[in-house]
């Protein structure tokens, strides 16, 4: 967790019961081990009222990803927001597969997240100028884009 240095760590432990108590032992480890991390709680009421907001704007999934609620998070806070990510296709631009999920490459179930409607609104947001989205490499300045 060094490498993380003093960031934050949002954990939505009280938007749904199974994840409680692993947020809590997660919050338990943090603070035990003198992390210089910051727990943040997500605020129910806040998951409760983002999730109607995206859902009169045409998502409809079960529920939100978490980048969404993030990202949503992130436009009432920051002055400027870039989102990667959102890619809801199973093949980037440069036509190599995406990897699509934290720890391994399993496509999101469509039964819970509606990705490809989450990527439209972000999108509209992007076309407006409200955020920026990134799709594609994210080649750091001065470095070649990588070859297909």
């Amino acid at each position: 967790m060094k490498a993380y240095g003093s960031s934050y760590i949002y954990i939505p432990a009280f938007s749904m019961k199974p994840g409680t108590d692993p947020s809590l032992r997660a919050y338990h480890a943090l603070t035990d081990s003198a992390s210089n991390q910051t727990v943040l709680f997500a605020n129910p009421d806040f998951l409760k009222n983002v999730g109607r907001f995206w859902k009169n704007r045409g998502v409809h999934g079960k529920r939100l990803s978490t980048g969404l609620f993030l990202v949503s998070l992130a436009l009432g806070l920051c002055e400027e927001v870039t989102a990667y990510g959102f890619w809801p296709f199973s093949v980037g631009l440069d036509e190599r597969p995406v990897s699509h999920h934290y720890y391994d490459n399993i496509l999101p179930s469509s039964r819970f997240h509606a990705m490809p409607e989450e990527f439209l609104q972000l999108w509209h947001l992007h076309k407006s100028g409200t955020l920026r989205m990134r799709v594609g490499d994210c080649a750091k300045e001065g470095q070649p884009k990588r070859e297909k």
